[in-house]
Order: C-alpha cells, then structure tokens, then sequence
C-alpha cells in the first residue's frame, strides 16, 4: 500500500507542474492532434479489416459446409451417385451419406451474390418446419490445387470427370419447359434459366473458374422421375432475384424463397399454373 501511495502521490505532482507551467499545455494539445492525424492510417486499416472479416464470415459459412475437392473426395463422390442415380442401392447410399432432400451450392468468395444469399440459408435453417431438416453442402469453385503437375480450380476437374452428368440436366431442363425443374412456373424466368442451364456443357470449358456462382441445386432422393432428373428437382441461378419486386431484400424474404423451394410452395408449385 506505501508504494502505491508514492506512486500516486508522484503523478499527483505530474498534474500539478503540468497545470501550472503554462508552456507545457499547448504542446500537450499539438501533440494530441498529431497524434490523432499520425493514427489515422491505423484507424483506416481496422476499419477495412473489419469488412474484410464480415465478407470472409460470409465465405466461412460456405467453407464450412463444403465438400471435400480431392479425387476420390466427396463432391466427386456425390457426383457419381447422381450420375448413376437409377444404379443399385445408389439411393440409399446417398440418404445415409447426404440426407434425402439437401442443396448443393457452387459459390466463391468474389461474388456479391453469393454473399447476398447467406442470410437467406441461415434464415431457412433457423425457421425450417418442414419434414426434412434443410442440409446444405456447398462447392468451393475459386479453390485451387495441383491438377496432373499443375495448379488449376479443383472444382472445375471434379465437375468434369462428370460432364455426362451436367449433359443430361442440360439435355432434359434445356430446351422443354413442361420438363423444367421446378424453378418457377413464370414463362419469362424459365426462359432465362433453360438458357443459363444449357451452359452447363461449357462449364468445364470456360478459362477461369468456369463454373457461374451461385448455382443451387435442390435435390430430393425420394421424388418421381417425371419430377427430377438424376435426382436434381431444382436449378436455381442467383435465387435473391426471385424475390418479388415491392419486397426487401432482407434475410427474411431471402429465406422464405428459400422456404418455398424446399416445400414446392407458392411459385414452386409444380402444379401452380403458369402465369406471366
């Protein structure tokens, strides 16, 4: 206790001789703004550090839901149960390993829209009360590795070992709207879409990643053939846009687009009649 008594007794005199000696408080007050000025850049930096961590929350969303990119890995593995989907006990191998209903998202750090779609998948999570609990796995196509002694997007390499796969969505959504998953029964949509689906051919194709994020696959095991291809009920570009026009585009209006895709409700509807 007589230490600290003398160490505060010695800035009590600090203080004092400081407010009595009238020189020293004006260079108090230049030192505190250059101070302030030489912090500026520092104040700068956490300030953009900050939104970089909010967008790479975002990516971490995703990064933790992501299937595994190496040969023999899980995408791969995923990819080959739909590409064989009619093949002996391949369901329920996907059941036991996926879920009977789930989402497969191809998404990337670099795009905006991806980033807008968060809020809508942790929305639905939170307030799904449908039947199925909503799963979602997502494809990381901005990760790269070495690919046959060179580095290449590990995403693109898996899709294309199952191109016959992409073939057959574009194949059976591409060109018939009666045969268009159930993305949304509003003709001028459906048009856009079947365009954009048709690309899958060109996937593996492209320079860069190749692949257009974010693509969200619904699939549902248990659903008819008529209603899926390869188990693929749905293929949805950038779903935020179907938010109707009026709205939000708030996490709760994303969700509940998000609701009705996983429920076949509202605007998924297979039965709906189409309107314009």
């Amino acid at each position: 206790m007589k230490i600290l008594r003398v160490i505060g007794a010695f800035f009590v005199k600090i203080g004092r001789w400081i407010a009595n000696t009238a020189w020293v408080q004006p260079l108090l007050i230049v030192g505190g703004i250059f101070g302030i000025i030489f912090s500026i850049p520092y104040i700068k930096k956490a300030i953009e550090d900050a939104q970089v961590d909010n967008t790479d929350y975002k990516y971490l969303y995703y990064s933790e839901r992501s299937l595994s990119l190496t040969e023999g890995g899980r995408l791969d593995t995923l990819l080959g149960y739909l590409e064989n989907f009619e093949g002996e006990g391949v369901k329920e191998k996907i059941k036991k390993e996926y879920g009977t209903q789930f989402m497969l998202a191809f998404v990337q750090k670099e795009c905006p829209n991806c980033k807008e779609c968060v809020e809508g998948f942790q929305w639905f999570a939170k307030n799904n009360t449908s039947a199925n609990k909503f799963k979602l796995y997502t494809v990381l196509v901005d990760k790269t590795g070495t690919v046959n002694g060179k580095t290449d997007y590990l995403a693109k390499y898996i899709v294309k070992n199952h191109q016959s796969l992409f073939d057959d969505l574009a194949a059976a959504y591409g060109d018939n709207t009666q045969n268009y998953p159930l993305y949304i029964n509003k003709p001028s949509v459906v048009e856009e879409m079947q365009g954009k689906i048709k690309q899958f051919t060109e996937w593996t194709l492209q320079d860069g990643e190749g692949i257009e994020t974010p693509t969200i696959f619904t699939i549902d095991v248990d659903k008819e053939a008529e209603w899926a291809c390869n188990g693929v009920t749905e293929i949805v570009f950038n779903y935020t846009t179907l938010i109707k026009s009026g709205e939000d585009s708030n996490d709760v209006n994303k969700g509940i687009v998000l609701r009705d895709m996983w429920t076949y409700y509202n605007d998924f509807n297979p039965d709906k009649e189409h309107q314009n």
